[in-house]
């Protein structure tokens, strides 16, 4: 009898373990992914010392209206899922720098793909969360003419490449 009541009661909270790991499991996702979309986390990596200079020294993190688009405001989408599906993703460059562990020599090399799919993944909604399309005047003919033609037909950064970083070019790869 007293075996029969342990093991009703274990069957009537036994559902709630499972919850709970979900649950902390979640918080824990949520919390990681928070922590590692900090700019202070970013620049934590040697690897990443170029790209933070050229961040600095540009419009996106340093001007005269003292705004400034961190890392994640570029590079991580504003959805969660999406987030989330790009911290997943992530987790190769983890992997390169933990196992591979590419010589300084083999990191320039690979600098300029790197870059490129990078851009690929920026999308124009984290653009537009500062910058409003309808609001931006081009300041010359030939500016007017992309903006008109190209606007919602490609991406902000296949034009605007170097805004977010400026312009450097130990930043593309180019060996010295």
């Amino acid at each position: 009898m007293v075996k029969d009541e342990r093991s009703l009661k274990i069957k009537q909270v036994g559902w709630l373990l499972p919850i709970c790991l979900i649950i902390a499991g979640l918080f824990f996702t949520l919390g990681a992914s928070h922590y590692t979309s900090q700019t202070e986390y970013c620049m934590s990596c040697h690897e990443m010392n170029t790209a933070v200079s050229s961040w600095q020294q540009s419009t996106h993190g340093m001007n005269n209206l003292g705004i400034t688009a961190d890392c994640q405001s570029c590079h991580i989408p504003g959805n969660t899922l999406q987030m989330l599906v790009t911290k997943a993703g992530k987790l190769s460059e983890l992997y390169v720098h933990l196992v591979e562990k590419p010589t300084p020599f083999e990191f320039k090399r690979m600098s300029p793909e790197l870059a490129r799919r990078a851009r690929a993944k920026i999308l124009n909604e984290n653009c537009e969360e500062c910058h409003v399309l309808d609001n931006l005047v081009p300041q010359n003919q030939t500016q007017q003419i992309a903006h008109s033609t190209a606007a919602n037909q490609t991406s902000c950064v296949s034009c605007h490449q170097t805004v977010g970083h400026g312009k450097n070019t130990e930043r593309e790869g180019e060996l010295k």
